[in-house]
C-alpha cells in the first residue's frame, strides 16, 4: 500500500523553517457502491469507518459505517489548518492563513482551521461551490465571510497588535490606551460591531503583529475604519 505524504511548513523550536513530510494514514479499501455520508458523493469503494477511529471516537452521527477513500484521507489531519480542493490536500502553517484567507481558492474547496489540535473537523465543515463567499471552519464554528472582508479585518487586527494591543484583549472588545490616543472611539467602535459578526474571530485567532510604525498602524486602521 502506497505512503501518501503532504507537505507542511512549519518552524522547529529554535524558530528554523523546515518542511515536515505529513504521512496519510492508508486502510484496507473495500469495492462497493454508496453514497459517503460526509461529502455526498457516489463512489464504488469505500474504508469501514471503524477500521480508521479508535474506540472513543464519538461522533457517529457525522459519519457512516463506511466512507470514501477521499474522506478517509482527512482524518489524518486533525492536528493541520488545510484547504482541500480537486488538487488534493493543502496544510497550511497559521502564518500562512492569511494569504489564503484574503485570496480566491479554487471551488469545489473546504477551508478547516484547528484551534485545539484534538478534533477532526472535517466532517463538521462545509464545501465552498463558490469563493466569492465562503464557509470556514474555525474548529466547530462555521463562518461565513468573502475575501475582502477578510483582508478588511487582518488590516485592523494586524495593525492593532503593532499598537500594543493583545488577542486577548481585542476578544474583549478593549483596546490600548497606546491605540485609544492615536485612533479614538471609533477604533472601539468598529471592533465591537466586528464581534458580534463572528468573521473578526479568524483574525483574531492567526492573525501576526505587523512590523510596522504606529504612525503606519494609525494610518492603516483609520483607512480601515473609512472603507
Amino acid at each position: 500500500m502506497c505512503q501518501r505524504i503532504v507537505p507542511y511548513f512549519t518552524r522547529d523550536g529554535k524558530g528554523n523553517d523546515f518542511v515536515k513530510d505529513v504521512k496519510i494514514k492508508q486502510f484496507p479499501v473495500n469495492e462497493m457502491e454508496f453514497d459517503c455520508q460526509i461529502c455526498k458523493r457516489h463512489t464504488s469503494s469505500g474504508v469501514r469507518t471503524k477500521d480508521i477511529v479508535s474506540s472513543n471516537f464519538t461522533d457517529w452521527a457525522y459519519v457512516g459505517e463506511y466512507v470514501c477513500p477521499d474522506c478517509a484521507d482527512l482524518f489524518s489531519l486533525y492536528f493541520y489548518n488545510y484547504v482541500v480542493d480537486s488538487d488534493g490536500i493543502h496544510l497550511y502553517n497559521v502564518r500562512e492563513l492569511r494569504d489564503q484567507l484574503i485570496m480566491p481558492q479554487k471551488p469545489p474547496f473546504m477551508f478547516v482551521i484547528t484551534t485545539s489540535q484534538k478534533k477532526h473537523l472535517f466532517y463538521r465543515s462545509t464545501w465552498n461551490h463558490t469563493s466569492d463567499r465562503f464557509a470556514v471552519n474555525l474548529e466547530t464554528e462555521t463562518i461565513y465571510t468573502t475575501p475582502e472582508r477578510m483582508r478588511r479585518l487582518f488590516d485592523f487586527v494586524e495593525c492593532m497588535q503593532a499598537l500594543g494591543c493583545s488577542k486577548e484583549r481585542l476578544k474583549q472588545g478593549q483596546i490600548s490606551e497606546k491605540a485609544f490616543l492615536g485612533i479614538g472611539m471609533d477604533a472601539i467602535r468598529f471592533l465591537n460591531h466586528e464581534l458580534k459578526s463572528r468573521e473578526i474571530q479568524i483574525p483574531l485567532y492567526c492573525g501576526q503583529k505587523r512590523e510596522i510604525t504606529e504612525e503606519e498602524a494609525i494610518c492603516c486602521i483609520n483607512l480601515t475604519l473609512k472603507a
